[in-house]
């Protein structure tokens, strides 16, 4: 296989990466726009999707982990690829018995577990469609407006919940008819217990019903549903076929065959009701017979902690997180060996997604590693959507800097349109056998959600890495939609805005929200690195976040920062910053599950700190980049 190492294209600094080398094909038109695909088409494999790969590791590694979580007691228990195969066939078959088909799909309220997998890929070979919500909407709403809204959507034929408790408020204000609950902790009267369907006896009768169900799934059919965000409104309800699923399935076998050479490890708390981690590594797992660790971690002060601890137990094959992880693994590698030797120890590269990765953070992190290692990781990523089923472009090369997002996966196209007067930034499109066909019970979103070729608009910009060589990848830009103007007229890109902030007062904070939306000047909002912070001088380090983000040491730091920017060359700089204690709320759809921050929910809900930002006279807890 000809690999990027052998093209040359690999700094000898960096571990060497062992993906296909792609030749992209450019296509120009007239009123400047840009077609970039493949030159190789996606090939043709034999599996349908990712659940036609269980039965081959059940026969190959069937005593081997195919999936580990923590217990209540912090121990790892693990699912053998052995009893996985066994278990799906017995769900899937208690599913057709309850009633579950291809009209009653099934709906999963809580979040990644051993037994989630299970139902997952049980409902998957029989076709069954899958609807996962996030959690949230059933545990943290008052008045579980989201979870109406997608019960409304998409009526669950039955319903699965880790643990029935937590969830009997939410689940006593929706309207289910007789849609089964399935609860794997503490079943209650008339609901099903796990227990019951996942070591229920597989008969001869049921086996054959499973097995005539699966015979009878067809490509076009509702494999998965996935709701979107939200960001802009209620969620959408995206459909995605066996055929978008067994497009991703494709590009894997072709992209990431070398992991066919030993098991991989993967250690993971991207959530499965999103693209990124419901597909694209939950379908890893499945597709290469690894074993699939669980994180129960998050991106968030007080549970980092466990991704953290689980990195030191576990050496991933591959590693990807948002980057509000990364920034504070970059703190925790810098200070600890051992997490250090364990995440550096196999991994072949690093992948990052949902926002872009500050270059600081990125530099802190090679320097560990070529500290630990002797060489640099490289950091990949691309663009994609919940709608491109988590695939769409791909950046697999190491570069010197973050945010190169790369080139169409093989048999993705991508069109380029020029935003007017805006020279070099180009709205990005995507079309390919990955691209969901549209929005269940909503024809004017699916109609304008794409252009007149089918190729699906994303709402984000992008400029080419190398405009003589479309060929070397792209650069993310920002959302589109996030983007707005001064009192003066002049355009804020907000994306690269942020960046440039959090780059000049690394490592002090951990995200921020940009303002001026007709304002004369820009200005902050942001979210503390506590533990940077406090490392300003010995007498912080007792502090809480309230008394932190005010305290006069801190606040005089940041205007020294601030102070930087124009050294830097940026025409629009950010004139005042506050630092703000309270994070960002989920329910309130500030910030998603992934950690990316809702720039427009965070300024909307946070109105009154922006206007004490604009005050002429700013409080003693503003960073201000010169004396007002």
């Amino acid at each position: 296989m000809s690999t990027l190492e052998a093209s040359g294209k690999v700094s000898p600094s960096y571990r060497p990466v062992r993906f296909p080398e792609r030749e992209t094909l450019v296509e120009r038109r007239a009123d400047g726009t840009l077609i970039l695909r493949s030159a190789r088409a996606l090939p043709r494999i034999e599996q349908r999707s990712f659940v036609d790969f269980v039965a081959l590791w059940a026969a190959r590694r069937g005593d081997t982990a195919a999936f580990c979580e923590r217990d209540a007691q912090g121990e790892w228990r693990s699912l053998s690829w052995n009893e996985l195969w066994r278990q799906v066939r017995s769900v899937a078959a208690a599913l057709l018995e309850a009633g579950l088909n291809p009209q009653r799909p099934l709906m999963l309220l809580s979040g990644n577990s051993i037994e989630q997998a299970v139902a997952l890929l049980a409902a998957e070979y029989v076709g069954i469609p899958a609807a996962p919500v996030s959690p949230p909407y059933a545990l943290a709403s008052k008045d579980f407006a989201r979870l109406k809204a997608v019960c409304a959507s998409v009526p669950p034929g039955g319903i699965f919940v880790q643990s029935a408790a937590p969830y009997a408020r939410a689940l006593a204000s929706i309207d289910f008819a007789d849609a089964p609950v399935i609860a794997v902790e503490g079943a209650r009267q008339g609901q099903l217990a796990w227990e019951t369907l996942a070591h229920r006896p597989l008969d001869e009768t049921a086996e054959r019903a499973v097995e005539r169900a699966h015979a009878t799934v067809r490509t076009d059919d509702t494999a998965r549903v996935l709701f979107t965000s939200g960001s802009t409104g209620l969620p959408k309800a995206v459909r995605l076929t066996y055929g978008n699923l067994g497009a991703v399935a494709a590009y894997f076998s072709d992209n990431l065959a070398w992991l066919h050479d030993a098991q991989p490890v993967f250690l993971d708390w991207l959530p499965w009701h999103h693209g990124l981690g419901g597909v694209l590594h939950f379908g890893r797992a499945i597709q290469f017979g690894a074993t699939h660790y669980i994180d129960d971690g998050r991106p968030v002060a007080g549970m980092i902690e466990r991704t953290v601890r689980n990195l030191r137990d576990v050496s991933p094959t591959i590693f990807a997180t948002v980057p509000s992880a990364w920034t504070v693994l970059a703190a925790e590698l810098e200070r600890d060996r051992k997490l250090a030797e364990s995440l550096f120890a196999h991994a072949s590269f690093f992948g990052y997604g949902g926002a872009s990765l500050p270059a600081d953070v990125c530099n802190r992190i090679q320097t560990v590693a070529q500290e630990t290692i002797g060489e640099r990781i490289a950091f990949c990523t691309g663009l994609a959507a919940t709608e491109t089923c988590g695939m769409g472009t791909y950046c697999s090369w190491p570069t010197d800097a973050p945010g190169n997002i790369g080139t169409p996966a093989l048999g993705s196209e991508v069109k380029l349109v020029p935003l007017e007067g805006d020279g070099g930034r180009y709205e990005i499109r995507l079309r390919g056998p990955n691209v969901f066909g549209g929005y269940i019970g909503q024809p004017e979103l699916t109609a304008a959600a794409f252009d007149e070729e089918g190729f699906f608009r994303f709402g984000d910009a992008v400029r080419l890495a190398d405009p003589a060589d479309p060929a070397q990848g792209m650069i993310f830009a920002g959302r589109t939609v996030e983007d707005f103007k001064l009192a003066n007229g002049s355009w804020v890109r907000t994306g690269a805005v942020r960046l440039a902030l959090i780059d000049c007062c690394a490592p002090l904070l951990s995200d921020a929200v940009i303002c001026g939306h007709d304002r004369d000047y820009l200005t902050a909002l942001a979210w503390p690195n506590l533990a940077a912070c406090r490392r300003i001088a010995p007498e912080l380090e007792a502090l809480d976040a309230d008394a932190l983000v005010a305290h006069p040491l801190v606040v005089a730091e940041l205007s020294r920062r601030l102070a930087r920017q124009k050294a830097g060359g940026a025409t629009l700089v950010i004139e005042r910053l506050m630092l703000m204690a309270e994070p960002p709320s989920l329910d309130a759809n500030e910030i998603a599950d992934k950690g990316y921050v809702n720039q427009a929910m965070a300024r909307a809900r946070r109105a009154h700190l922006i206007d004490a930002l604009y005050h002429a006279a700013p409080a003693s807890q503003i960073a201000c980049r010169a004396s007002d």
